[in-house]
């Protein structure tokens, strides 16, 4: 009977053996990868976002976000709310090199470039939304950006939530009536 738990301590001793292992090189391969490429990705999706802009400007003719102006149309016929979210996280490699900046001292770029990029993302998606919804135009659009940590570190943030919002318009005669 001591044989047989002995046996299964062995096996159960050789599964966490292998999981470490497997646990240690999967997670330093992930390390490596985002050292290689996360910031080029970060760089192309901004590119896209770009990209994705210039086709909606094209579409409106001009940009559809806005906030309230000093001249006020009076021939609205519809509004409603227009909202679009992002959730976006720098990798491992990003927050490595922004707690360094952190004990450094200065700007950390790595992570602007980050935020910036989502930020970019949730105002394209939010043209994108009016678009879909037949809006003339977005007024008073406002962006929120909030922090999302684990509930077991509330200090290390691992991601952002951007919130990009505002109130939909309909004119009369411009089409999507």
């Amino acid at each position: 009977m001591s044989e047989i738990i002995v046996g299964i301590l062995v096996g159960i001793g050789i599964l966490l053996a292998i999981f470490g292992v497997l646990w240690t090189l999967l997670f330093t391969g992930m390390f490596v990868y985002a050292a290689l490429f996360s910031t080029k990705n970060v760089e192309n999706k901004g590119v896209e976002v770009a990209q994705r802009e210039a086709e909606t400007l094209q579409k409106f003719g001009r940009d559809p976000l806005s906030n309230i102006r000093k001249e006020y149309r009076q021939d609205g016929i519809d509004s409603g709310l227009v909202y679009a979210n992002v959730v976006y996280g720098p990798s491992y490699w990003h927050l490595m090199i922004g707690w360094f900046g952190n004990i450094v001292g200065g700007q950390i770029n790595i992570l602007h470039k980050v935020i910036s990029t989502g930020r970019a993302l949730a105002t394209q998606r939010l043209r994108e939304q009016a678009e879909l919804a037949g809006w003339d135009e977005v007024l008073n659009v406002r962006i929120d950006t909030s922090a999302l940590a684990p509930i077991s570190s509330p200090s290390r943030v691992k991601a952002v939530e951007i919130f990009a919002y505002g109130t939909g318009v309909k004119y009369k005669g411009s089409g999507n009536e």
